[in-house]
């Protein structure tokens, strides 16, 4: 387990950045996904051992394009989901109708069950994180990224779609990143 009190205790920059980044890495693990389920299992519900505000100090500052970044988004996409989650569905089904292309690609990548309910949203972001952790980041991000892009199609607030569109995009770009040579 790593120190997180020598985390917090640092005020240099450049440390806290590479402590953060590996953090992010170590919970990432490799390629190959070699990880007990266990272990998995603890890493998707982090945020409720230590709290979203421990992550938030480790990793909330850093790049959206980088692990630590990306991972933040993560945990802070299931907080969301798991204090409002009815909010969540509602606003993933709502986009699920106003969507015009037909295909519903988006829909079938994030992977929630239909009909989308606060349970299967709150299943969905488990899921998405157990496969970064599992060596799947690219699709785990790209998962989240369909997720939230579905739920900006869904809100009626101008001011929020725009903030969950920068949000779905900031997690495609981690996805491609990590795609094309891995994330910093």
């Amino acid at each position: 387990m790593a120190d997180l009190d020598s985390v917090s205790a640092s005020n240099d920059p450049v440390t806290r950045s590479e402590t953060s980044h590996a953090t992010a890495a170590l919970l990432l693990g490799d390629s190959r996904g070699r990880r007990d389920e266990a272990a998995t299992k603890r890493f998707v519900e982090l945020a409720d051992d230590i709290g979203l505000e421990v992550i938030a100090e480790m990793w909330s500052a850093a790049p959206a394009v980088s692990a630590p970044g990306a991972l933040w988004r993560l945990y802070a996409l299931r907080e969301w989901i798991l204090t409002a989650p009815r909010e969540l569905a509602d606003m993933f089904s709502a986009g699920q109708r106003r969507m015009t292309d037909g295909l519903g690609l988006d829909e079938i990548l994030a992977g929630v069950e239909l009909p989308a309910g606060p349970d299967e949203v709150a299943r969905a972001i488990d899921e998405i994180l157990a496969g970064a952790f599992r060596g799947d980041v690219v699709i785990a991000l790209l998962r989240a990224a369909a997720f939230v892009g579905m739920c900006a199609e869904g809100t009626d607030s101008s001011e929020t779609a725009t903030r969950l569109r920068q949000f779905a995009k900031d997690l495609k770009d981690a996805a491609i990143s990590h795609r094309h040579g891995g994330l910093d």
